[in-house]
């Protein structure tokens, strides 16, 4: 929320922030073959907008978190000469790669020289039916207080697409307020959930809406500005994974006395609703999206 003139602490609300939530659909052709996954780069995949789109005021957390994943690799000392002579054999020639092959099975000597008088002392005790297992690095370490440096590196796998979620507390003020509320949560649902496909016996069901999802400034008279395009941080397509809906968010039912008795949601309405929304984007984040305001 943007203050007035001054500080803005004493001033009235010339501004107000908002999250955007705009429904698309993909533009499927199903006499085409076309690739229509989101997250590859370049795509052309046509995502037609719908003619209505929802504003809700700030949650009272906003994060974002990005998680590339990695895993821990054990290269051990035999791993980790083929690694180093690796450039020397890039070429091709048999010389260097054989070069590269025996100095890694002499690096690799020692721990093989242990494992051998580990594995054939468990061999003995099992075969004389006692109790006992040893593994090289027990062996020097009982023997010379050392163990083998796996030589452990940690090895990029994968990013992860990137979830937000949103939790909301909207109040009416009368009945009608309440009506809106309820049509803002309907466009969020219709948007989340599929539809029967229209062949015979509704074999197939048609894959939900994707979402824009946008932080906006709009000024009093409705107008949104033009200077918020990189307002925090953007997010990507995203698909909705999760909708709650409290209407007793405060531990008490209550409702208005006033009915609504028009429109698709005529009827009782509640003066506070508690929303909760999970969603998650349908394309990594690179470095280059960072330059991208994402």
């Amino acid at each position: 929320m943007a203050g007035g003139n001054g500080d803005g602490r004493d001033a009235p609300t010339e501004s107000i922030d908002y999250v955007m939530f705009h429904r698309q659909v993909i533009k499927y052709d199903d006499q085409s073959s076309t690739y229509y996954g989101l997250n590859m780069p370049n795509n052309t995949v046509q995502l037609k907008p719908d003619k209505n789109r929802v504003y809700i005021a700030m949650p009272s957390t906003l994060t974002t978190d990005y998680r590339p994943a990695y895993r821990q690799t054990d290269l051990g000392v035999a791993g980790m000469a083929l690694a180093e002579g690796r450039t020397a054999g890039a070429s091709g020639d048999i010389t260097e790669i054989a070069k590269t092959i025996q100095g890694a099975a002499a690096a690799a000597l020692p721990e093989f020289t242990e494992g051998a008088f580990a594995q054939a002392a468990s061999g003995a005790s099992q075969f004389l039916g006692l109790s006992g297992s040893f593994s090289a690095n027990d062996m020097v370490q009982l023997t010379k207080g050392k163990v083998f440096n796996p030589y452990t590196e940690q090895l990029f796998s994968n990013m992860q697409f990137r979830s937000h979620a949103f939790n909301f507390k909207m109040f009416a003020r009368d009945a009608k307020e309440a009506d809106e509320i309820a049509k803002i949560i309907a466009y969020l649902k219709q948007g989340a959930l599929p539809k029967y496909g229209a062949e015979k016996k509704a074999r197939f069901f048609e894959v939900p809406e994707k979402f824009n999802i946008k932080f906006v400034r709009m000024q009093p008279n409705g107008v949104v500005s033009d200077n918020t395009e990189n307002m925090h941080f953007k997010i990507h397509t995203s698909v909705c994974t999760g909708i709650n809906v409290n209407y007793t968010p405060d531990g008490q039912y209550a409702s208005f006395k006033q009915l609504v008795k028009t429109g698709k949601f005529a009827g009782i309405h509640v003066p506070a609703v508690s929303l909760q929304l999970q969603f998650t984007e349908t394309r990594f984040v690179t470095a280059e999206d960072v330059d991208k305001g994402f």
